[in-house]
């Protein structure tokens, strides 16, 4: 069974691929019992950066794609009903596009759709039971928080490749599941330790190409200077602030998890902006209206600049920003001394700030 989760964090749903193939043909065969003849399959998935979507009618519970793949995919399949109190609903899932021919079924009563037939997802299949039963109730409920499962999850994660380094699921696992965005050198030790094949994919070098920035963004790096337009459309670079602490606060007006904590970067601005501290705001935005909105009713008062277009922004591409709210502390000498300091963790500040 396998829901389909929704991330509220800026992140780019990015479906990595891994060993090649030389475009094997596949085929998905659906059997969905007590699905009418209005309901439809639709399979998508990313391909050389384009999203692809493929879809076919159900007739008598039964559907049939085929196409060729050049390598595994991680993709979704939803199922559409017309809306109706009498028709059934079915659950969307994750499963791996690949070479062969992958079954989808249900259970007489159960909306959840498995997925099989192909090696991938049979074993994508039993790392999901492997959840479940991780993610299960317990009879005690400080056993049964958010962060108490979460972390249940994650052992779960990194069971699976240490016992599989050579799957595609591994690959995808220490990329977009393990650990979180920002934690690269955590992330790195486990790629160390997949496959050669893994590792030269196509993912596999884009990924390597991550770390090697993110290595140029640690703590006593040098902080890669950038320039940007402040509300007025008056250029800002970084390098105007030497002389001072400066935390580097990438946010945007639509990002939820930006917007709530704002008022910790507000409550830090006021208690440490007389300790040559300040806070240079990197919006990610669009809309220079909603970006301006945001700013006003959220009342941040330090220096805000951006591109209005975020898939170019120099400074989110220099600083590897694959996901918001992310900050760095730079010190006077413009060197980076600490990242990602949120919520209560920007306390650490006061002995930062020397």
């Amino acid at each position: 069974m396998r829901k389909i989760k929704t991330n509220l964090l800026f992140l780019l749903l990015v479906f990595t691929a891994g060993a090649a193939y030389a475009g094997q043909p596949f085929t998905i065969n659906g059997s969905l019992r007590k699905a009418d003849n209005q309901t439809w399959a639709h399979v998508y998935y990313q391909l050389d950066g384009k999203r692809i979507h493929d879809s076919a009618k159900i007739t008598d519970g039964r559907f049939t794609l085929t196409g060729n793949i050049a390598e595994p995919v991680k993709s979704v399949i939803s199922i559409t009903t017309p809306s109706s109190g009498t028709r059934p609903t079915f659950t969307g899932a994750y499963f791996y596009l690949e070479a062969g021919n992958i079954t989808v079924t249900n259970a007489d009563t159960s909306r959840q759709l498995r997925i099989g037939g192909t090696p991938l997802n049979e074993e994508y299949s039993r790392l999901e039971q492997a959840l479940s039963k991780a993610s299960a109730r317990q009879a005690d409920t400080a056993l049964n928080s958010y962060a108490a499962i979460a972390q249940r999850r994650q052992e779960v994660y990194r069971e699976f490749v240490a016992k599989h380094p050579a799957s595609q699921i591994s690959l995808d696992l220490v990329l977009n599941d393990i650990g979180g965005a920002a934690d690269m050198m955590q992330k790195e030790t486990l790629f160390n330790n997949l496959s050669p094949a893994l590792k030269n994919s196509t993912a596999g070098v884009a990924f390597t190409q991550r770390v090697e920035q993110a290595k140029l963004l640690l703590p006593g790096k040098p902080a890669p200077d950038f320039t940007e337009k402040d509300t007025a459309g008056i250029a800002v670079s970084l390098k105007d602030f030497r002389g001072k602490y400066v935390l580097i606060d990438f946010w945007a007006s639509w990002c939820m998890p930006c917007r709530a904590e704002n008022p910790h970067v507000l409550n830090a601005y006021n208690k440490y902006k007389d300790r040559n501290f300040t806070i240079l705001g990197v919006s990610l935005d669009k809309s220079r209206a909603d970006w301006i909105k945001a700013i006003k009713e959220d009342n941040l008062p330090w220096q805000q600049i951006s591109s209005l277009d975020p898939q170019n922004a120099e400074g989110a591409k220099k600083y590897a920003v694959r996901f918001i709210p992310q900050n760095y502390l730079i010190d006077p000498e413009g060197k980076i001394i600490a990242s990602n300091l949120r919520g209560e963790g920007l306390d650490k500040l006061d002995e930062l700030l020397k």
